[in-house]
């Protein structure tokens, strides 16, 4: 291991050993308010120094959660800075995935009609990192005016042909589908070109064990809403195998139903490795279930690496699913939830 190396997994696991405990999160969903949680994580935990000179007694629901995205890209933005990790091209894969997400709420907001409240919703904190300008994004009225905001980005190339419905509506799917393939080729070829090989197998593992569980939430909601047969399925997959085989997917896919879609998962490596996993369970149980199996991957991928890459990518992703908890807490909070509802939400890092 590298003495550059050696630092980065050193400051990550130090980092990591100050995240939210259950005990923390027993916490949080006994508060009332949104101002109680704020004032909470500014007294009590690793979020102190993110709410430093932020005025807790009147926060709203909006604000919190944006300064919650903050701090997740900001931490990403100092460890790579600490050891110069940016020079890599693969460092920047978290500005990547934002900037697809950014791309995929205005297509939605479009479709809803609402494009003037994306600007409230974006990512403002990007606004000086993305390859394309976030401002005329909100200002782009229908998918045309989208496509020019992105015209000198790679972006262009993979929605320009995509054409909206009579009723200006954007196949959201299907955009969804080419950004995220994007993303993750991207990717592959960034650990490719940079890493040896023993880094490029613990990442491209990693890489390719999120699009399989990317197709398998999203198969599960397609079979479970919209009664979605195998080939719906399979055409609105990544194309992408991890450590689920091309046969074993479509064997998934050909499920009766959401009952017989778990049953046959139960008997993938996925379902063994899901404690929780039953036929009855509902769709939010499902995802968070798939979420704590990536916590799984994850946290043994920090524990046993030396290697800054490994390492960075792994923590960024627990980081990203505890931002998800608090982003339910808050929710749960908003629409008078119950203790116990919000206690399912969570997927402890």
């Amino acid at each position: 291991m590298s003495a550059k190396d050696n630092a980065i997994v050193a400051k990550i696991r130090v980092i990591y050993g100050k995240r939210l405990r259950e005990k923390d999160y027993l916490e949080l969903v006994s508060r009332k308010t949104v101002v109680d949680v704020a004032d909470f994580l500014k007294r009590n935990t690793h979020y102190e120094s993110t709410f430093s000179g932020v005025d807790t007694s009147s926060i709203h629901r909006g604000y919190l959660e944006s300064i919650l995205n903050k701090a997740y890209f900001d931490e990403y933005e100092r460890l790579c800075k600490f050891q110069q990790l940016s020079d890599k091209p693969f460092f920047n894969f978290l500005l990547v995935r934002s900037e697809v997400r950014e791309l995929l709420k205005a297509i939605l907001f479009l479709n809803n009609e609402n494009n003037d409240v994306y600007i409230r919703t974006m990512n403002a904190f990007l606004i000086k990192k993305a390859s394309f300008d976030l401002i005329e994004l909100a200002k782009a009225k229908n998918f045309k005016g989208l496509l020019n905001v992105i015209k000198h980005t790679p972006y262009y190339s993979i929605l320009n042909d995509i054409r909206p419905d009579e009723d200006g509506i954007v196949p959201y799917t299907k955009c969804e589908i080419r950004l995220r393939t994007y993303y993750l080729k991207w990717m592959l070829e960034a650990v490719n070109d940079n890493f040896d090989k023993k880094t490029q197998k613990v990442l491209t593992q990693q890489i390719k064990v999120q699009a399989d569980i990317v197709n398998i939430i999203n198969a599960y909601r397609m079979k479970t809403f919209f009664d979605g047969d195998a080939q719906t399925l399979d055409d609105n997959s990544l194309p992408f195998y991890g450590r689920l085989s091309e046969t074993r997917r479509n064997e998934i896919y050909e499920a009766e139903n959401p009952k017989d879609f778990i049953k046959r998962l139960s008997k993938t490596v996925y379902g063994r490795l899901m404690e929780n996993l039953t036929e009855d369970m509902d769709s939010i149980q499902f995802e968070k279930e798939l979420e704590r199996l990536q916590c799984v991957i994850a946290r043994r991928a920090l524990q046993f690496s030396d290697n800054a890459a490994v390492s960075l990518f792994s923590y960024m992703n627990l980081v990203e699913i505890e931002v998800k908890n608090l982003t339910s807490i808050i929710e749960g909070i908003r629409y008078g939830r119950s203790i116990s509802y919000m206690q399912k939400l969570i997927v402890q890092t």
